[in-house]
């Protein structure tokens, strides 16, 4: 027995559709709400591979140029400047400001040291 469209449909329209309850959508939610999350995927970049391939990229820059400055012919030569700074330099070069310069240069020297070691701790610590 084969059915026509037009008797399929006749058939359907005397059919009633079933329908959920009213709480099945707040109680598949709930369920799904329920359900573990998968964890989000993350792709780890060795750094070995990035550091290898600048350390690629400087030799061949320092190579193009320690080819360039071997095989050029011109020679350059600076010209000369006499500046007499005698009286500033006696002036400026006391002891006190000598002292407050080298301190200044101290200070910054250990931030300097610190952060680098703050570096090299967080990437002892990444590994």
């Amino acid at each position: 027995m084969e059915l026509k469209d037009e008797e399929l449909t006749e058939l359907l329209k005397g059919m009633e559709m079933e329908e959920p309850s009213m709480s099945f959508t707040r109680n598949v939610m709930e369920q799904v709400k329920l359900e573990t999350h998968p964890a989000a995927l993350k792709t780890r970049v060795d750094h070995r591979i990035i550091y290898g391939i600048a350390a690629i990229f400087g030799v061949f820059i320092v190579g193009v140029l320690a080819y360039a400055f071997a095989n050029s012919s011109a020679t350059y030569q600076l010209p000369e400047v006499k500046i007499n700074l005698s009286g500033a330099v006696d002036k400026t070069l006391t002891p006190g400001f000598l002292i407050a310069f080298l301190f200044v240069d101290v200070i910054i020297a250990l931030i300097c040291f610190d952060s680098i070691l703050r570096y090299f701790k967080s990437i002892g610590s990444s590994t």
